[in-house]
């Protein structure tokens, strides 16, 4: 599975504007790309922005590149940011945990990791939820 991990700055009195085009963009990938991991970080007390994507094969991720959305969301960004966004291309190494499948990504998560789904359940004994529960 290979990861894409994006990187860009906005200017700092558009950082409500960018948050917003970023939650209409995370809410199309998770309505279209029910595998699709997108997740978007922002570096506390900065206007940086991450995303980390990951695509169930190479179709897919031409299907999220050539999207209306996708689309309608760089039109939206690029104007706000302060230089252009660097994307890196990364293929999964090691972790301290089993490599989740895209399947077993709870889409509520990536939409607000901090906020625990109420579907989740904590299982009792040595066994766990395959979501980390926060």
């Amino acid at each position: 599975m290979n990861y894409t991990i994006s990187n860009f700055t906005v200017k700092q009195e558009y950082v409500k504007p960018a948050k917003r085009a970023l939650a209409e963009l995370v809410a199309a990938v998770r309505e279209n790309e029910p595998k699709t991991l997108y997740l978007v970080f922002r570096e506390e007390g900065a206007p940086a922005f991450f995303t980390l994507m990951s695509f169930e094969n190479e179709a897919a991720e031409r299907r999220h590149a050539q999207s209306s959305y996708v689309a309608q969301f760089a039109k939206k960004l690029l104007p706000l940011c302060d230089g252009k966004p660097r994307f890196t291309e990364l293929a999964y190494f090691a972790g301290s945990k089993k490599q989740w499948q895209l399947a077993q990504l709870n889409p509520l998560a990536s939409a607000h990791p901090r906020r625990r789904n109420p579907s989740e359940r904590r299982m009792s004994g040595n066994r766990r939820s395959a979501m980390p529960v926060r």
